[in-house]
């Protein structure tokens, strides 16, 4: 028997569409829930979105978050994803809403962002970085913590914080 396909997302029901984009799991299969709710009228996923990003659920967070930050009009939500980038006690979480804002290339997120420059997880300060990166290049470069970070036990965040020193701009 073939495989069963799912249902395409659907521009119309963004709640249903927000719903799977938190089952799908990370890869290719998410692409077309985030772009339905990248094209979804704000009047009726911008309030939908505020509530998934103050949720009890971390996967239904990082799926508010992820659409949030590919929408035009994502920065509406900036302070939200700010404290979950700055705040969530889930790992991914605060890397999505992280990503989000360097997506949305919000400048105001770069004063909380580099909080996370100092936190013990090392995929949280490596997504910090990148994402002051991306908001700023100039900035980033100039950052206090640098010199800290290139020297950093984790060889990925002192790769990046290399990069960003020399003007390069990490992936």
């Amino acid at each position: 028997p073939a495989p069963a396909v799912p249902a395409p997302a659907d521009i119309d029901d963004p709640a249903s569409t927000l719903a799977r984009l938190a089952s799908e799991p990370e890869g290719p299969g998410r692409k077309p829930f985030v772009q339905a709710l990248r094209r979804a009228p704000a009047d009726r996923v911008m309030p939908l979105l505020r509530a998934g990003l103050v949720s009890s659920d971390p996967a239904l967070r990082s799926a508010a978050a992820l659409a949030t930050g590919r929408r035009s009009d994502g920065h509406e939500l900036a302070p939200d994803l700010l404290a979950l980038a700055t705040t969530d006690p889930d790992t991914g979480v605060r890397i999505v809403a992280t990503r989000s804002l360097a997506n949305l290339r919000h400048a105001d997120a770069f004063p909380g962002l580099t909080q996370n420059l100092s936190h013990e997880t090392a995929t949280i300060r490596l997504s910090a970085l990148r994402a002051l990166a991306r908001i700023d290049p100039d900035r980033a470069a100039a950052l206090p913590d640098l010199a800290r970070l290139q020297l950093d036990p984790d060889a990925r965040v002192a790769d990046s914080a290399t990069k960003i020193a020399r003007g390069i701009a990490p992936r």
